[in-house]
C-alpha cells in the first residue's frame, strides 16, 4: 500500500513541470508556481501528476492543465487532484470553477462524471472544437485530507 500526497507545487517541482508541460512558456510556469496556482500529486516524493489553474476573466478559476502520469492513471489520482482544487477554491470564496476540453478527447467524460456540466463551445478554424465545462462548488464534495491511499 502507498500514499500519494497532493501539494501545493514549489520550485524544486520545475524541473519536473519544465519536462513534462509542454502547454506553458518556461516564464510563465515559474510565475505559476510562484502564485501558487499548481497542485502536485506525489507518490513516495516523486511527482506523478499536477493540476495547474488560473482565473478566467480574472475572477472565475479555471483548471487549465490536469495531468497524470500514464502508469498511474485509473486511480483516482486526477479525481483527488480535482476535488482538493475544488475545495481549496471554495474556502478562497469562489462559487464556480472551469475547464475546457477538446471535443475529440476522452476528457470531456471524466469531467461530467465529476458533475462538470457543459457550459459552451469555442471554434477555431482548422480545430476540433473546444467545450467549457462549469461546476458549481456548493455542490461539490469537500476533500480535506490531501492524501490518497492505493493498494
Amino acid at each position: 500500500m502507498c500514499v500519494v500526497n497532493i501539494r501545493v507545487a514549489a520550485q524544486t517541482d520545475l524541473p519536473f513541470l519544465r519536462e513534462n508541460d509542454s502547454h506553458i512558456a518556461d516564464e510563465e510556469l515559474v510565475s505559476v508556481v510562484q502564485r501558487g496556482r499548481i497542485l502536485v500529486a506525489e507518490d513516495s516524493d516523486n511527482p506523478i501528476g499536477w493540476l495547474r489553474w488560473g482565473l478566467f476573466w480574472d475572477e472565475i478559476p479555471f483548471m487549465n492543465m490536469l495531468t497524470v502520469q500514464s502508469l498511474n492513471r485509473g486511480q483516482g489520482i486526477g479525481s483527488a487532484l480535482v476535488r482538493y482544487w475544488e475545495t481549496q477554491m471554495r474556502r478562497a470564496g469562489y462559487s464556480t470553477v472551469l475547464t475546457s476540453t477538446l471535443a475529440d478527447e476522452s476528457a470531456q467524460n471524466f469531467y461530467r462524471a465529476m458533475g462538470y456540466v457543459d457550459s459552451g463551445v469555442l471554434l477555431l478554424p482548422g480545430e476540433s472544437s473546444e467545450i467549457f465545462l462549469r461546476r458549481e462548488l456548493d455542490t461539490a464534495p469537500e476533500m480535506t485530507d490531501p492524501h490518497i491511499t492505493r493498494e
